[in-house]
Parts: C-alpha cells; sequence; structure tokens
C-alpha cells in the first residue's frame, strides 16, 4: 500500500510518527566451540560499525538526512547506535529546521545458549516528525535482519492542519501494518494484526514459516546429521519460533 497521498498542510507537521521493532533470530548450535564462533559472529555481524551502516541506509530511505550518530560496542556482546535524523536540513550545513526525528538500534545477543538454541534479539525505533513516512522501510528492515520472529508497534501522535486550518490527528490511510508489507516478506511469514486504529495504535506480528537448514543451523555440516537428528532440531527450533511468535 502506498503512501504517497498526502493532505495540503498549513506549516510545519506536528505528528509524530513512531514505528518500533523487536527482532528475533533463532540458530542451534552444538558445541561450545560452536558458541565462541556465534558470539564472533554476532559482535561482527552486529557491531556498531555494521548497524550505523544500517540506520544510516533506513534514514535515506524515507527521505531523511542524518544529522548526529552516537554508538557503542559493549563486552563481552551488544551494540547500541542512535541517530538524529532531519527531513529538511542537509549534513553539510545545520542552519534548517529540525523535525525532531530520531532512529536507535539496541542488540540483545544470548549469553549463554540454552539446549543448543541460541536466540539473537535486536530493538528499533524510528521516530519522525514531518511528512516522511517511516512505513517505508517495513520490509527493508525485517531483509536486512533475515529476523525469524518480528513484534512491530506503530502509533501516531500530536496533530496537524490542512490549508483550511482543519485538525487532523493522522496524515496518511492505515488500519493495519501488514497491508504496508510486501507481498514477498507475507509469503514468508504469518501475520497476525490487532491493535486501536481508533487510537492510533497498531500492532503487527510475523513468525517465518519454515525452518531452513543454511538459515537456522549454525556451523553445523548437514550430511554428518540423521534424519532423526536433523527432525529433532527442526522441531526445537519450531517450538521456539512459536513460543517467541505466541508470546
Amino acid at each position: 500500500m502506498s503512501t504517497d497521498k498526502k493532505i495540503p498542510l498549513y506549516g510545519f507537521n506536528n505528528l509524530t510518527k513512531s514505528l518500533s521493532f523487536s527482532l528475533y533470530r533463532v540458530h542451534y548450535l552444538t558445541s561450545s566451540q560452536s558458541t565462541d564462533s556465534y558470539h564472533a559472529f554476532i559482535n561482527e555481524a552486529y557491531s556498531a560499525v555494521k548497524l550505523t551502516e544500517l540506520l544510516s541506509k533506513i534514514c535515506h530511505a524515507i527521505g531523511g538526512n542524518v544529522l548526529n550518530i552516537a554508538s557503542q560496542d559493549y563486552t563481552p556482546q551488544g551494540a547500541s547506535v542512535t541517530l538524529m535524523i532531519s527531513e529538511e536540513a542537509k549534513p553539510e550545513s545545520l542552519v534548517a529546521h529540525l523535525d525532531k526525528s530520531h532512529l536507535c538500534i539496541h542488540t540483545y545477543p544470548e549469553e549463554r545458549p540454552q539446549d543448543g538454541i541460541a536466540i539473537f534479539r535486536a530493538d528499533i525505533e524510528l521516530s519522525t516528525c514531518g511528512i516522511i513516512s517511516p512505513l517505508k522501510v517495513l520490509d527493508y528492515v525485517i531483509e536486512a535482519f533475515s529476523a525469524d520472529v518480528i513484534d512491530i508497534d506503530y502509533r501516531i501522535r500530536g496533530m496537524t492542519r490542512d490549508l483550511q486550518g482543519n485538525k487532523y490527528f493522522r496524515d496518511h490511510d492505515i488500519t493495519e501494518i501488514s497491508a504496508y508489507l510486501d507481498n514477498t516478506t507475507l509469503q514468508s511469514y504469518d501475520a497476525v494484526d490487532s491493535g486501536l486504529p481508533n487510537k492510533n495504535l497498531f500492532h503487527c506480528k510475523l513468525a517465518r514459516h519454515t525452518i531452513n537448514f543454511d538459515h537456522h543451523f549454525f556451523e553445523i555440516n548437514e550430511p554428518e546429521l540423521s534424519s532423526v537428528e536433523k527432525s529433532n532440531i527442526v522441531a526445537q527450533l519450531r517450538l521456539q519460533l512459536d513460543e517467541l511468535f505466541l508470546a
């Protein structure tokens, strides 16, 4: 669904549109050696540097400009990045109207996998003021993290006016978040929408349809597993995804 149909507004758009993700990635590991490799993989793949690159791409995808970046890696693992962004200011000049927008991410890797299952979570929050819409990056964020289970919240606060001075508490049509997801995304996930549209609160939860060996098994050679072992591991992973989805 397109968000390009816009209401002609008078002056500054005082609506704040906030989009939040909790993205879960689930792996199966076989040994303590794999655990060490897994931690190294997480620290490299989701380092502050890599996350800054990702958030910068998200910012540009919604038509924003990066004004300021704060980032931090943690020991033994995890990272945080926050971007202050603007719809109008250019990176080379801050003499412009700022839209009080921000984009941040925090990662939460499990330190000790349980029964071979390692769960990685990343939380992202994108809050914008002005006419740019955070809904444009739904599919990009899901694909970038190859997430297995995703919690999405979207809320709209504030008010704005049209050229005749009439108040608006929403500048775009929305009844459910999944309507803004691409069909390719929806083909890979089960999606359940809920929320309070009359309160401008929307929620969507997604879970991956299938367990894929290359995606979910960490440093495991498929030929080394018997069909029974593989079936049991797939059942374990399915249970984890279902629990995260229903929580």
